[in-house]
């Protein structure tokens, strides 16, 4: 009878790890960008941005054609917590690593929001948020709204626009 009640709690005990584990962000999602056959073969650079509520508004109006300019301050600014994706030297495909520093960065700087800027071929008229063809407004990486399992992210860097393969639920 002991050997079972020890074997019971040992169970327990391992459940509630794995819960605390799950609810902790101990199964934070992935997060995959692919580039389609047209881009991959083209030099397309791709930023990963994580940003608080009170920066949103700014990353939502920048003019993306001012922000891929050579010499932008914002850029420039943001170069600590932006992960850079260059296509067209390798693989389609990049995956952000649960390691990465940058992760630690968005952490640190409580990131709500991923953007993904991507500086696509071609002329492009500006707009404001996801109207813009080159940018995409995401919930964080270690958002809720991905769900309780935290699904793995997996965008597509399309020749005319950027893709979210996953829906996050809504606010």
């Amino acid at each position: 009878m002991e050997f079972t009640m020890k074997t019971i709690r040992l169970r327990g005990c391992v459940l509630g790890l794995l819960l605390l584990g799950l609810f902790t962000g101990g199964c934070s999602s992935g997060l995959t960008v692919v580039a389609s056959d047209p881009i991959c073969n083209k030099s397309v650079e791709v930023h990963l941005v994580g940003v608080n509520r009170f920066e949103k508004d700014l990353w939502e109006t920048t003019s993306m054609t001012d922000y891929w300019t050579p010499g932008n301050q914002l850029r420039k600014s943001a170069q600590e917590y932006t992960h850079v994706i260059q296509f067209g030297q390798g693989p389609c495909e990049a995956i952000l690593d649960k390691k990465d520093p940058v992760r630690k960065a968005w952490k640190e700087r409580k990131a709500e929001y991923l953007f993904v800027l991507a500086d696509l071929p071609g002329v492009h008229t500006d707009n404001v948020g996801n109207a813009d063809p080159r940018r995409l407004c995401l919930p964080a990486v270690g958002s809720s709204r991905w769900g309780l399992r935290k699904k793995k992210i997996e965008i597509i860097i399309e020749e005319s626009n950027i893709v979210s393969l996953t829906v996050p639920k809504e606010n």
